[in-house]
């Protein structure tokens, strides 16, 4: 048995695991109508199976108005690019890429970061 037989069946066994869905969109460079250069938000991937997990629990902190923050990190096939910035959309709930993702040979994990107002 040699080595990407091995590999073929971890990526598989990992990929077994996904139960979600994301769309991942970066801030791209483009050019207005009237010539000038802007920035805007575009798809680069969608429907990409993945699985998230969380480490804390402490998901709010309690003020004037009760900020929703908390980490969670990304399991994805190592085929999708996916850059510190990046915002990543799993089944409905916004999330922001915090750093570069540590990519594997079966699959890649994204550290994301979930913001908001309860």
């Amino acid at each position: 048995m040699n080595i990407r037989n091995i590999m073929a069946k971890a990526t598989a066994a990992v990929e077994f695991m996904y139960d979600k869905s994301a769309e991942i969109k970066r801030h791209v460079e483009y050019e207005k109508p009237n010539g000038a250069d802007g920035m805007r938000w575009e798809t680069v991937h969608s429907d990409v199976p993945c699985r998230l997990s969380s480490s804390t629990l402490n998901n709010a902190v309690q003020g004037d108005a009760n900020v929703i923050q908390y980490d969670v990190k990304l399991f994805l096939s190592s085929d999708f690019k996916v850059l510190a910035g990046d915002v990543v959309t799993v089944d409905g709930m916004k999330y922001e890429s915090t750093k570069e993702p540590f990519v594997y040979v079966s699959h890649q994990e994204v550290l994301l970061l979930r913001k908001g107002y309860a």
